[in-house]
């Protein structure tokens, strides 16, 4: 249950890490530990690489044909360099904030708030964004912009791909371009996060009887991110991402209630 959470949160604009908090919370459910969420991310990140495999084929060429490193070459290469770019932020901030986020900003009500401001900010990124621009119109700054809200994400609530979205739609990117460059550069971050944390419990092992439990979590966690990314790619060149808002205060507003 968990890695279909994992999977289908944390590439929707509703954050994955407070879902993986509020459902234990809610159904009481032990912790199973950091080696089952190392192989959750490590199952989203495979769903990842799965959908967009042919992106990341194309930038990778296009980055090596590229002259000395210079970004001013096709779209594919220069949007390979856009995600070096826009992961340092996200990058530096983990280093510095990450373990002091994870031990203060995990209690339900701050996660409830925190839905629903940003979920706020979203709704006005939607109405305000002109939405005209495509992926071969990013530049350097839409990347560093993006990259640091990428970095708010370590905030529980706040959802990488929702304020990622919502900083493309602010600047004016299309929805569908903005998910694309969301999802993308997700991916060193989910890499980077899980072969650190894969180190850990490699060292200690795994403890026993999670092997399947493990392995099981990490294939639903592939099959339903990868579900959810092609859903979510065809529901924005299409929808507004209104209904992502509504839930969002819905879930919010239940939590503060109830809490």
């Amino acid at each position: 249950i968990l890695g279909i959470i994992q999977g289908f949160t944390e590439f929707l604009p509703v954050s994955s890490t407070a879902h993986l908090i509020l459902f234990p919370w809610i159904f009481g459910w032990e912790d199973p530990g950091l080696a089952f969420d190392v192989f959750l991310h490590l199952g989203s990140l495979t769903g990842i690489i799965a959908f967009f495999w042919r992106d990341f084929y194309n930038m990778a060429a296009g980055m090596i044909k590229s002259n000395k490193g210079s970004i001013d070459t096709n779209t594919e290469g220069k949007i390979g360099w856009y995600i070096i770019i826009g992961t340092i932020p996200a990058g530096i901030a983990g280093l510095l904030f990450q373990d002091k986020i994870e031990s203060l900003l995990r209690d339900p009500s701050l996660i409830a708030v925190t839905l629903i401001l940003f979920g706020l900010l979203l709704w006005w990124a939607e109405e305000k964004g002109r939405k005209r621009r495509k992926l071969h119109n990013m530049n350097i700054s839409d990347a560093l912009i993006i990259g640091c809200a990428q970095a708010v994400a370590l905030i529980p609530g706040v959802s990488r791909s929702g304020i990622t979205i919502t900083a493309g739609l602010f600047r004016n990117l299309e929805r569908e371009t903005a998910a694309r460059f969301t999802f993308l550069l997700s991916t060193p971050i989910i890499l980077a996060g899980g072969l650190l944390s894969f180190t850990d419990v490699y060292n200690t092992g795994l403890p026993e009887g999670m092997l399947l439990p493990v392995i099981t979590g990490f294939i639903a966690s592939a099959v339903s991110g990868f579900l959810a990314i092609k859903f979510l790619m065809s529901f924005l060149s299409k929808q507004k991402v209104n209904i992502f808002v509504y839930y969002r205060i819905v879930l919010g507003l239940v939590i503060l209630l109830f809490r």
